[in-house]
C-alpha cells in the first residue's frame, strides 16, 4: 500500500482524505464496502433496511414478483476526478455513478482508441474491410 508520502503532489492534499466513518456516494448515497441487494431498476436496499432510488431519494419497497429479479453487489466508492472547464473537479462516487456520470467520456476515450488501433493496422497491414 503506498503512502502519503510516496503519492503525487495532487494526491497529498488532505482536504480529499475520506472522513474517519466510511464515505459515501456523493450521487445516490450509497455507503462503502456493504454488500447491497439492487433491482434491475436501479433501487437498492441499504443496510438499515430502506429502499433507495437510483439517485438516492427514498423508494417505494418492491412487491415479490420485482424482488424476484434482486442481486447483490458489493459497493465500492471512490475518488473520481473529473475535468471541468479549468480545474479537476474530484467527488466521492461509487463505481455504477461513477460509470454513469461519466459515460460521455468513456465512449469518446473508446471510440479514440478504437480509430487508433485502426489506423495502425491501416499503417502496416493495409487497408480494412469493415
Amino acid at each position: 500500500m503506498a503512502r502519503l508520502i510516496d503519492r503525487p503532489a495532487e494526491h497529498q492534499d488532505r482536504s480529499i482524505a475520506p472522513s474517519p466513518a466510511a464515505p459515501r456516494c456523493e450521487h445516490c448515497g450509497r455507503p462503502h464496502g456493504h454488500t447491497l441487494r439492487y433491482l434491475p431498476d436501479g433501487r437498492w436496499l441499504s443496510p438499515d433496511g430502506l429502499w433507495f432510488s437510483d439517485e438516492g431519494d427514498p423508494a417505494p419497497w418492491p412487491d415479490v414478483v420485482e424482488y424476484a429479479g434482486v442481486r447483490t453487489s458489493r459497493s465500492i466508492v471512490g475518488l473520481y476526478r473529473r475535468r471541468a472547464e479549468k480545474a479537476m473537479e474530484r467527488r466521492w462516487l461509487c463505481r455504477r455513478c461513477h460509470m454513469v456520470t461519466a459515460r460521455d467520456e468513456h465512449r469518446r476515450v473508446t471510440r479514440t482508441r478504437s480509430l487508433m488501433r485502426l489506423a495502425l493496422g491501416d499503417l502496416f497491414e493495409g487497408t480494412y474491410t469493415i
